[in-house]
């Protein structure tokens, strides 16, 4: 199975599956040869539907070797595409919505593969692994055990729109995901709202006064959406252990934390962040996925010492049965800042790369620290997702990866973002989430 370097191709912990990211790559990490369209003929294929049967065809051969099955036990779906960049579309106030190739191909070749019942992300990037690649995808899928049954809860009209549903429960499991859309928008409407885009109206500040905040009102909503789906599935966002937060730009995440600090005043759950995103929905600039646990799972919140806690609110981590949800580390100091000894120099980027090998360095080291803080250890890590500001620096990230797991490494995805600055912290090349494993005992993990 054709997997990204220094990546397994999934991992199983806790009664869930975690694969890294599915592209359309053969073993030599270049397109595949079956996912290209031949130019010499007369135009008859979408180049994104040849992908997406090769990379669901990959996600179909991991799940299997997993013991679970593609069309039925995936609860959590993410999915990257490539999308422009404008320089304009960088400030935080401009709503314009980025290209993407038409993904009316994947939708066909994923409904011949994946059923309804799954929560879902999509997500703009400005770069892939894979050249040429239009298409990525991860999931998470609920290993089958007796009793439990994966059930989806769809919300108000979504059904009509999208191939999939807001929240899935199974077992002591409940995955949501909301962004800031009621799947209307201005689309056939005659009232004026502002800009035409595909958000609800009570996500928009009135657009006619020096009022307001699109980032805290779309923020607002979201959540009210993420909480409304979670009591239908039985839980609450109380319950929440962890959170999947994509921002548009790095300058939305004031106007964010403003919000997601009264939703969460006390316990907020762990939160893997990413910025620099095109979003599908026009005009959007947040998107939440979550996953919350049943009124009678334990859950944990985990402090350590000797670190510095995730910018913003957030803890450490939170343990939650056996798994342990660890939010995004940066290459910060307390300052908040990247040490101007980390920071990518042009004048010598050519001669020197250390600075990207430091901050990647740290970022482990910190998840390393947050790991032993909860009883395990790096080497139980199941699965990261990381945000790089461009893919140039991969193969530095690569090399401390494959220092930092020798062997049985963890499911990987990885994407390299947009924007100006592309991630949260300016001169940061890296951030990073990641979901481990906690042995039953001590001596497990030494």
């Amino acid at each position: 199975m054709p997997v990204l370097p220094g990546s397994s191709a999934a991992v199983a912990a806790g009664g869930l599956v975690f694969t890294g990211s599915m592209l359309p790559m053969d073993a030599d990490h270049r397109l595949h040869p079956a996912a290209v369209v031949d130019s010499d003929a007369v135009p008859g294929s979408d180049p994104l539907e040849l992908q997406s049967e090769v990379l669901l065809g990959h996600l179909r051969e991991t799940l299997a070797a997993a013991g679970c099955n593609v069309g039925t036990d995936v609860v959590r779906i993410y999915q990257w595409a490539p999308a422009r960049y404008d320089a304009k579309l960088d400030v935080l106030s401009d709503g314009v919505w980025p290209r993407f190739h038409p993904a009316d191909g994947y939708v066909r070749a994923a409904s011949q593969v994946l059923d309804g019942v799954r929560t879902s992300t999509g997500i703009g990037v400005r770069q892939l692994p894979v050249a040429d690649a239009l298409f990525a995808v991860e999931v998470v899928a609920v290993q089958p055990q007796p009793g439990v049954v994966k059930q989806g809860y769809a919300e108000g009209d979504s059904e009509r729109v999208l191939p999939f549903v807001s929240t899935v429960g199974a077992g002591d499991w409940v995955t949501l995901s909301a962004g800031p859309s009621d799947f209307q928008g201005d689309w056939m409407s005659s009232v004026s709202m502002g800009e035409p885009s595909f958000l609800a109206p009570q996500a928009r500040p009135n657009p006619y006064i020096w009022l307001g905040s699109e980032i805290e009102a779309q923020t607002e909503y979201t959540l009210q959406r993420l909480a409304r789906a979670a009591e239908s599935a039985g839980t609450s966002l109380d319950r929440c252990v962890h959170a999947d937060v994509t921002l548009a730009h790095a300058s939305d995440f004031a106007g964010f934390e403003r919000v997601w600090r009264r939703w969460f005043p006390h316990r907020p759950p762990a939160r893997n962040l990413a910025t620099g995103a095109r979003l599908v929905i026009k005009g959007g600039r947040v998107e939440v996925g979550a996953t919350c646990l049943t009124r009678d799972a334990k859950i944990e919140p985990v402090r350590t010492e000797g670190t510095l806690p995730p910018h913003g609110h957030a803890p450490d981590g939170v343990r939650a049965g056996e798994l342990l949800f660890i939010s995004t580390r940066m290459p910060i100091d307390a300052s908040g800042r990247v040490p101007p000894r980390m920071r990518p120099d042009p004048a010598r980027s050519r001669f020197n790369r250390a600075p990207a090998r430091d901050q990647v360095r740290q970022v482990l080291d910190e998840l390393a620290v947050v790991c032993a803080a909860a009883g395990t250890s790096l080497r139980h890590v199941c699965k990261v997702q990381a945000f790089l500001s461009d893919l140039e620096h991969l193969p530095e990230f690569l090399d401390c990866w494959r220092e930092a797991f020798p062997e049985r490494p963890p499911a990987l995805a990885v994407m390299g973002m947009g924007g100006a600055p592309s991630l949260l912290a300016p001169h940061a090349i890296v951030m990073a989430g990641a979901i481990a494993w906690v042995p039953a005992t001590n001596s497990d993990h030494d």
